[in-house]
């Protein structure tokens, strides 16, 4: 499975110079030519409502929708819709103030009224609403929004709990509002967008799950950021097609490379930009404290055990060549890593056996279900598990619920993400999202994440890292590297990592 995660940042106060300077920058020249942006995956297979779709669609919608703050690349918020902010002392009021003249393009304004109407989705949220942007603010999450108010371009949020960090809450989709009428009925935005971004959806041109048409909105405020003349979304699927695509000149930047094509780019000539950071690894559900069938998982011995049964050197070496063997949910050299876990959790037949033994587990038996593309992963892992007596079988999944299902059923899934912000991810997926649907507690990965959520800094974050490896909350096994390609005959090499993942801003991709 694939889950990204939600960034955090901390609130800022912007100066007036910096809100002049993000609404008026020119352009050195007007482009005739539309770029064309190869994506990975459809942005909008049944809507376009941004509040449904995680980061790993935000270079689409950022095209089409603003957000109230932007990220600042060092973990904090720059003015979006929203031109200031303030964070109340006890952390839990946050007050911001709109820009004024923004218009959606459906020819309404932007109001505070229309920001309570957007967030208030996230507060109303039901069990039925997917509304994966909005996973920390709904009841129950890491950022519960307990209520949103408006005195014209004046917006007050309280949070349930303490918020070190509450403007970057609402970088990118987060923070990205859509029209009122498209707030109160969101089902309006299954026939096209409905917000108040630089560029707008084209009819002409346009086919769904295959090629996105836009063309400029020149009413939008910092419409002027950008030189080219319209923008061209075309969805590749197969890794192959999106190589080819790249190499013989139909897109201009490819999202997201598969690891397979980097040589095979390169060699064409085609500019790559990389960075690490992305995580992979195994996860108990709820802790390893699963429902009857793997109860055994429940045992921290045992989970401990599996740990040191796996070769992560070895899975590199046979299948991730580039990637960096890792113990840690911290990518190398962030603040947060800890050398001491790669150091300690070295492949150790001996000491796996022993830790079973002393867990009086013999003949361990685990049935996993997973996707396609886990097949080689499984099937490695299984073959040095059998060294010290322990049997996976691995499933593909038959449909998506037998899938999802898993976590209700089997006693782990293997998952990735790029670990931009571990205490935000640890809320929203491990500790208080679907990685723990039976709210399983566990006082050294609570107690850290509490702290760390309260106070994020290097020392509070490696004590978050520590707890979830030391209590075998999750096995962390390799940093991959993400690359994304472009066309260096046309396109200026990208800045990337503003927002965390290698993926460029859509402002920081320019034509030459």
């Amino acid at each position: 499975m694939n889950h990204k995660t939600l960034r955090g940042g901390i609130a800022a106060v912007a100066s007036a110079a910096l809100i002049a300077a993000l609404a008026v920058s020119t352009p050195a020249h007007a482009q005739t030519k539309a770029i064309v942006i190869g994506l990975s995956s459809d942005p909008a297979p049944t809507t376009y409502d941004p509040i449904r779709y995680s980061g790993g669609q935000r270079l689409f919608y950022e095209s089409l929708y603003d957000s109230l703050f932007l990220p600042d690349g060092k973990n904090g918020a720059l003015p979006g819709l929203a031109v200031s902010s303030s964070l109340a002392s006890d952390k839990t009021t946050f007050k911001l103030t709109l820009r004024s003249g923004v218009k959606f393009q459906d020819g309404s304004a932007l109001t505070g009224d229309v920001v309570v109407a957007n967030l208030m989705r996230a507060v109303k949220a039901g069990a039925n609403d997917n509304y994966a942007s909005y996973q920390t603010f709904e009841k129950g999450g890491s950022s519960e929004i307990t209520s949103v108010t408006a005195d014209g371009l004046d917006v007050t949020i309280k949070f349930a709990k303490a918020q070190g960090d509450a403007a970057a809450l609402f970088v990118g989709q987060p923070g990205m509002i859509v029209s009122a009428a498209a707030a109160a009925n969101p089902d309006l935005m299954k026939a096209k967008p409905m917000g108040s971004g630089p560029f707008q959806l084209a009819a002409a041109g346009t086919v769904k799950a295959n090629t996105y048409k836009e063309t400029k909105f020149a009413a939008n405020w910092r419409a002027n950021q950008f030189s080219q003349v319209g923008m061209t979304y075309r969805v590749f699927q197969n890794p192959q097609a999106q190589a080819n695509a790249l190499a013989t000149g139909q897109i201009d930047i490819l999202d997201q490379v598969n690891s397979a094509s980097v040589d095979f780019l390169k060699s064409r000539k085609i500019g790559m930009v990389q960075m690490g950071g992305h995580i992979f690894w195994m996860n108990f559900w709820n802790g390893g404290q699963n429902p009857p069938g793997h109860a055994v998982v429940g045992d921290k011995n045992v989970r401990l055990a599996l740990s040191y049964a796996t070769d992560r050197a070895a899975l590199v070496k046979q299948l991730f060549k580039g990637d960096r063997p890792t113990a840690n949910m911290v990518p190398f050299g962030k603040d947060g890593f800890d050398i001491g876990l790669d150091n300690t959790y070295i492949y150790s037949p001996s000491k796996a056996k022993q830790l079973l033994a002393d867990a009086g587990v013999k003949n361990l038996v685990l049935n996993i279900i997973i996707g396609p593309g886990d097949v080689a992963y499984a099937s490695a892992i299984a073959a040095q598990w059998a060294k010290v007596g322990v049997t996976l079988n691995a499933k593909v999944f038959t449909t998506l619920d037998e899938y999802f299902g898993a976590v209700g059923s089997e006693p782990f899934g293997f998952f990735d993400t790029t670990m931009a912000n571990l205490p935000g991810f640890s809320a929203g997926v491990l500790v208080y999202g679907f990685g723990n649907f039976m709210g399983v507690k566990n006082a050294a990965v609570n107690g850290s994440l509490g702290a760390a959520l309260g106070n994020p800094n290097a020392a509070t974050i490696k004590a978050l890292n520590d707890a979830l490896v030391n209590e075998a909350w999750v096995v962390p096994l390799r940093e991959g590297f993400a690359y994304t390609g472009y066309n260096t005959k046309n396109i200026l090499k990208p800045a990337v990592g503003v927002d965390g993942t290698v993926v460029p801003m859509l402002a920081d991709i320019k034509q030459k």
